[in-house]
C-alpha cells in the first residue's frame, strides 16, 4: 500500500560505535561500550549490538555496563568525529529531498510526497547511499506521517527498511507509540490497556482523565493521527530543553565541592544556546541525590537568555536554596527558546555578550577548557 503522505524516519544504527568501529576491522563482532571511565560514573552514550544482547543501553551506569558484559571494549568516543559523519549524511538526504529535518546527530525525518518511485524502493535507495557514503548502515521506516514512520524505524531495526499503516501497529504494545514511557505505559497497564488496540477502544474523555492533556495526545497516536509537518531544511523547530550534567567521582554536600561543576555546566549549556542561536527563559536546576532520587527546581528569568553568566546565577541561587543533603550529579537546562535574532531587547542588557563572544571564538580553536570563569577552574584542573 502507498500512502498518500510518503514521511520516512531514517535512523542510524548504533552510530557513536559504529563510527568508532570504522577501519577497525578487529573490533567487528565484539561487544564495544562507548563511555567514560567506569570509575567516575560515567554513563553509556552508545554500544553495539553484540553488547545489547546481554542487556546494556545508552544512559545505563558503565559500572553496571561492565558487570554485564566484563569482557567489552570500551572506547572514549570522538563526537568531533561524529559530528562529521553527520554533515555527510545529511548531505545525502537532501539528495532526495529539500524537506528534512534533522532530530539528533543520528536521526532524520524526510517527506518524499509526490516523489517516483514505491516508497520502499526509495528507502532502500537511501540506505545504499548513506552506506556508500559513509560505510555505516541506517534503517529506514515509512508511513503516512511521522509518528508510523518513526515507529516503523524502531520495528525494523537493524538495517531493516519497512513501511507501517495505522492498522499495523494495533497488536503493538502501548510503549511502542512515540511518546508514550515506561511511567505512561505502567499507568495504562494498570487498567488493563497493554496493547495499542486495546488503547484505541478507549473512549476520548477515558483518556482524558487518566492521562490528563497528554491523553488528547495519545487518542491521535493510537489511530496513527499526527499531522506534524517536516519542514525544508534550514527551518529551525525551538529544542525543549539544552543543557548539560556533572557526575561526581564521590558524594558532595558543600556549595564549595559542586559550584565548580555547576559553573561549568551553565558555560556548556550557554554556549550551546549561542551556537544553535537560542535563548531561554527557564533555568532548570537538576540533581541527584545518593539515593538515586532526581529533583529538580526551576526558575523563570525576567528575559530570555544565552549567557553563561546569567544562566550561573539562577541555577546557583536554587542550589543554595534547595541543595542540603549530598548529592552524587548536577545539572542544569534552559528552555522555553526563542530565537536569538528575534528576543525582546532589554534597557539593561548584559554586559557579557561581548566576553562570551570572545570567549567561544577561542573555545571553538582551542576546545571547550581553552578559556573558563574563574568559578569554573578547579573543575578543570581536576579537582571534581
Amino acid at each position: 500500500m502507498e500512502p498518500d503522505r510518503r514521511i520516512l524516519h531514517v535512523d542510524m544504527d548504533a552510530y557513536f560505535a559504529s563510527v568508532e568501529l570504522l577501519g577497525r576491522e578487529e573490533l567487528h563482532g565484539k561487544p564495544v561500550i562507548i563511555g567514560g571511565d567506569p570509575g567516575f560514573r560515567s554513563v553509556v552514550t552508545s554500544c553495539t549490538y553484540e553488547a545489547r544482547k546481554f542487556g546494556v543501553h545508552a544512559g545505563m551506569p558503565m559500572t553496571r555496563a561492565m558487570s554485564l558484559v566484563p569482557h567489552a571494549v570500551i572506547l572514549s568516543g570522538s563526537f568531533a568525529r561524529y559530528r562529521t559523519y553527520s554533515h555527510r549524511i545529511l548531505k545525502v538526504f537532501l539528495t532526495f529531498t529539500p524537506k528534512v529535518h534533522a532530530t539528533s546527530i543520528d536521526e532524520a525525518f524526510l517527506d518524499l510526497t509526490g516523489t517516483s518511485g514505491g516508497i520502499i524502493d526509495r528507502a532502500l535507495e537511501i540506505q545504499k547511499a548513506v552506506y556508500d557514503a559513509t560505510s555505516l548502515w541506517c534503517t529506514v521506516g515509512c508511513g503516512p506521517n511521522r509518528l508510523l514512520a518513526k515507529m516503523a524505524s524502531n520495528f525494523y531495526k537493524p538495517r531493516g527498511a519497512g513501511l507501517l499503516m495505522p492498522d499495523d501497529i494495533l497488536v503493538f504494545p502501548v510503549g511502542a507509540i512515540w511518546g508514550v514511557g515506561a511511567s505512561t505505559a505502567e499507568k495504562l497497564g494498570m487498567f488493563g490497556i497493554d496493547t495499542i488496540e486495546k488503547l484505541k477502544n478507549l473512549p476520548r474523555g477515558t483518556l482524558r482523565s487518566i492521562l490528563g492533556s497528554h491523553g488528547e495526545e495519545i487518542y491521535r497516536y493510537a489511530r496513527g493521527i499526527d499531522d506534524r509537518p517536516v519542514k525544508f531544511f534550514g527551518h529551525k523547530t525551538p529544542p525543549k530543553s539544552m543543557g548539560h550534567e556533572h557526575t561526581f567521582s564521590r558524594d558532595v554536600a558543600r556549595p564549595d565541592e559542586y559550584m565548580p561543576a555547576l559553573a561549568m555546566v551553565c558555560q556548556k549549556t550557554g554556549c550551546r544556546a549561542r551556537e544553535g542561536g537560542w535563548q531561554g527563559s527557564v533555568v532548570t536546576l537538576k540533581y541527584r541525590l545518593r539515593n538515586m532520587k532526581r529533583i529538580t527546581r526551576r526558575k523563570i528569568l525576567a528575559s530570555a537568555t544565552d549567557q553563561d553568566q546569567t544562566i550561573l546565577a539562577a541555577a546557583e541561587a536554587m542550589a543554595r536554596q534547595y541543595i542540603d543533603e549530598p548529592v552524587r550529579l548536577i545539572g542544569v537546562s534552559i528552555s522555553q527558546f526563542v530565537p536569538s535574532k528575534t528576543a525582546q531587547l532589554s534597557f539593561f542588557p548584559e554586559k557579557t555578550v561581548e566576553l562570551n563572544r570572545v570567549a567561544d571564538t577561542v573555545r571553538n580553536r582551542y576546545g571547550d577548557k581553552a578559556m573558563v570563569s574563574g568559578r569554573a577552574l578547579e573543575y578543570i584542573q581536576g579537582r571534581h
